[in-house]
């Protein structure tokens, strides 16, 4: 039963990150922090590093490689990071 409390709460706390992420994403996109949908560029990643926006980067990252996973991603990021 414990860990049924326990599951609960972490789908509780899940949901609401994706809310609060959700509702920071038009303001980031609209203060240009992150390019507009569909057309972020990987000049718009390497800005990101550069500004030292590591998760925003990844973010972009995966926006223009759909087909990427979280780690591919972060790992791509990394050695980009480590390349400039």
């Amino acid at each position: 039963m414990t860990l049924l409390w326990i599951g609960l709460g972490f789908v509780g706390f899940a949901a609401v990150a994706v809310i609060f992420i959700s509702r920071r994403d038009p303001s980031l996109r609209e203060s240009g922090v992150l390019p507009p949908p569909g057309q972020a560029t990987m000049a718009d990643v390497e800005r990101l590093v550069r500004a030292g926006q590591q998760i925003h980067a990844i973010r972009v990252y995966r926006e223009i490689h759909p087909h990427v996973g979280l780690v591919e991603a972060k790992a791509a990021v990394d050695n980009l990071r480590d390349a400039l």
